[in-house]
């Protein structure tokens, strides 16, 4: 993943259940950062850094901008950008 891929969200991460469960988002959005914070990780939860990713800033179509997303909770729809 880098700056300037296309992205979409996706429940890699987190599984909701229920009625109360979000609908699958449409929207896609922009890297426009990715920082390894990784080594910022305190030892102890280390593989929750490999599972989580890189932390990404992401622009979406709606404008909404929003920083530190697990790399891992998105999926690239565009690599050729």
């Amino acid at each position: 993943m880098k700056v300037g891929d296309t992205v979409k969200q996706n429940f890699k991460l987190i599984e909701f259940r229920g009625s109360r469960a979000p609908k699958r988002p449409d929207q896609v959005g922009v890297i426009v950062e990715v920082s390894d914070r990784r080594d910022q990780i305190p030892e102890k939860y280390a593989k929750w850094g490999e599972w989580l990713g890189r932390s990404v800033t992401v622009l979406w179509s709606n404008g909404r901008l929003t920083e530190n997303m697990a790399e891992n909770s998105l999926d690239v729809i565009d690599e050729d950008r």
